[in-house]
């Protein structure tokens, strides 16, 4: 049993090698809720559908959200209506949230509409959101406070970040199953995601926070900072913002308390004394994952650094 901290890019790719290594039903998956929203009188949760459209093999792999080959008759409708959508949303999509929006409104918990869901997709994984309770990311910049939505769709994160929070995690819940995940786990691995919005919400639940600085020896986290720049998306201004160096070592600072290792790449090898000096073990690989096969040899890499036996090769240690 693994259990993977996801948002919705980076991290389902490397859930593709995985599943295909050991298999869907031995992955347990605590997805970002902190980027939900509601859209058009939807309940949209991105990283959720996005994680579990991998699973199913139908994500659209060119933007990473969605369904490959959808339509958006419905979007440009509502579009022409002169009430345009901060996300574009297929129809097979919208149906996969009209859906969860009904759920939810008889008063199902996220979680068991999440399992419903994946059932729905044939997902064998243990798909879970961080909690059932509502927690918003807000990223206050000079322009003024903003969901990540408007910080990174509408405005292209353009605007200095000055503070980011995550509101109502003080008080919110692990979902059911989350924590028994981490603790029953053989190994837990934090994906490739951004460290402050894909992964700041989930470990800013203190309940989650504290069982993973519990298991710290069996963490480990693939850093989504290459050359000094991310792979994709706005870790770098999030990360600037809030005072982290853009680099494999700002990851392990903002990750030093529950983690116990990193993996690298290759490019960042000069890096690995000071991230050990912070008390992290460092492993190299190559990190970047234009295809499958690359993304399950990171996935085999990954799962030899967390001590998970696969055959095949593995990556290299630091020093």
């Amino acid at each position: 049993m693994l259990t993977v901290l996801s948002g919705g890019t980076g991290t389902p790719k490397l859930l593709q090698g995985l599943a295909l290594l050991v298999g869907q039903e031995n992955l347990s998956i605590i997805v970002n809720t902190g980027e939900d929203l509601e859209i058009s009188g939807l309940y949209v949760s991105p990283d959720i559908d996005t994680v579990m459209y991998t699973l199913a093999g139908v994500v659209n792999e060119e933007t990473w959200y969605g369904i490959r080959g959808d339509t958006f008759e419905e979007h440009e409708r509502i579009k022409r209506e002169g009430k345009p959508e901060l996300l574009r949303i297929g129809d097979r999509d919208r149906a996969v949230k009209q859906h969860r929006t009904m759920l939810l409104k008889r008063g199902t918990p996220l979680s068991a509409v999440t399992r419903e869901l994946c059932r729905d997709f044939n997902v064998l994984a243990n798909v879970m959101p961080m909690s059932d309770d509502r927690v918003t990311t807000r990223v206050y910049t000079e322009a003024g406070p903003m969901t990540f939505h408007e910080f990174w769709v509408a405005r292209r994160a353009q605007d200095r970040v000055k503070s980011v929070l995550f509101e109502g995690a003080e008080s919110a819940r692990a979902a059911p199953g989350v924590l028994e995940a981490i603790e029953k786990s053989e190994a837990i691995i934090i994906g490739p995601s951004n460290p402050v919005t894909s992964i700041g919400p989930i470990v800013a639940i203190r309940e989650i926070r504290s069982a993973l600085e519990k298991v710290r020896v069996k963490v480990i986290a693939v850093s989504p900072i290459v050359g000094g720049s991310p792979v994709s998306g706005p870790a770098g201004a999030l990360m600037q913002g809030l005072g982290y160096e853009v680099s494999p070592v700002g990851v392990a600072q903002y990750y030093r308390d529950f983690v116990s290792g990193l993996v690298i790449d290759n490019r960042d090898e000069k890096l690995a004394p000071k991230i050990e000096e912070l008390g992290l073990e460092v492993f190299l690989t190559d990190l970047l994952l234009p295809d499958l096969p690359s993304r399950v040899k990171l996935a085999r890499s990954v799962l030899a650094f967390a001590g998970v036996k696969t055959n095949g090769p593995t990556l290299r240690k630091s020093g």
